[in-house]
């Protein structure tokens, strides 16, 4: 995650490095909200545990008597560097919540949300390495997958769909406005982004770097005749890996909790029908120099404490 050139992803055997969970073997660390803002070693270790175990909760989180964000911006600025900022609004945060026929499906809390990454057509041309969220007002029940163990798992069981899922892109687009019609945040600029995106992304030696994936922005595949029967096979075979409950974590969310997660490995989505009616949430998007930087400011600060 440093960002020097053609950085390796992390080594599997390492655990130190990564921490691969499948269902109900999950185990999501929580952090009280306090502790990481007044202790550098909790800030730390909720930065690694997000990157390692590819999420973590924060809990006992003070209100927010706006309900526009401020509590996770303050927050995400002095834990994780700050917010991504997003180009087609002023504030970096998105706010969702509740709306009567929704042209979005994330405005509709009652329909299960599919498993996708955030910002599989970034902004910015490289997706933020972690994806916040907190529920402000209401409760709701997410989902959770590591993306990597599904590829792993592909990649024993059916080397040739991993490969094809590795060797070429989906076509995607997305109009950052239109897309946002149902937000009640003012999306004031046209911004349109076309992508074609690996599902699986390697570094050199072959491992897991990235996964990009998010099916409401899928367009029409530019594939060669002879490879599209098989691509869309794997990834049909991909889709219904992430869902399948062998992999697949229910995460009950409330007012008052954060969840944060590892945006270029692990997948979320929504429980369907568990959503309370005022159910708010906001959230966003921490780039990895943001990231990385802050931990390295961390431990600097750890050790210089310790001497």
């Amino acid at each position: 995650y440093t960002g020097f050139p053609d950085a390796q992803g992390p080594d599997l055997n390492n655990a130190e490095h990564i921490n691969l969970w499948r269902g109900k073997e999950a185990d999501i660390k929580r952090f009280d909200y306090a502790d990481v803002l007044d202790k550098s070693d909790v800030n730390l270790a909720l930065l690694k545990a997000a990157l390692v175990d590819g999420a973590a909760l924060i809990e006992n989180v003070p209100d927010d008597e706006e309900k526009g964000g401020e509590v996770l911006r303050e927050f995400v600025y002095e834990a994780f560097g700050g917010l991504q900022k997003d180009p087609a609004r002023s504030e970096a945060n998105w706010r969702i919540e509740k709306r009567e026929n929704p042209s979005s499906i994330s405005y509709d809390h009652d329909k299960a949300l599919a498993q996708h990454t955030d910002q599989s057509i970034p902004p910015h041309g490289l997706s933020g390495v972690a994806l916040i969220m907190h529920y402000i007002d209401g409760a709701g029940c997410n989902t959770l997958v590591d993306g990597f163990q599904v590829a792993e798992y592909m990649r024993q069981n059916d080397p040739e769909a991993f490969r094809l899922l590795a060797t070429y892109g989906y076509d995607a687009e997305r109009d950052f406005q239109s897309s946002r019609v149902d937000s009640k945040q003012n999306h004031d600029k046209r911004y349109f982004v076309t992508r074609r995106n690996h599902v699986f992304q390697l570094d050199s030696k072959g491992r897991m770097q990235k996964i990009m994936y998010n099916e409401v922005f899928r367009t029409p595949l530019q594939l060669p005749f002879d490879v599209f029967p098989k691509y869309i096979e794997a990834l049909d075979k991909f889709v219904h890996l992430i869902h399948d409950d062998r992999f697949s974590i229910s995460v009950p969310m409330e007012k008052g909790k954060m969840l944060i997660m590892n945006n270029w490995r692990v997948l979320h989505g929504r429980k369907a029908n568990t959503a309370t009616p005022s159910r708010v949430l906001v959230g966003g998007t921490i780039t990895r120099e943001a990231y990385y930087c802050k931990g390295v400011e961390l431990a600097e600060r750890i050790a210089a404490s310790q001497q």
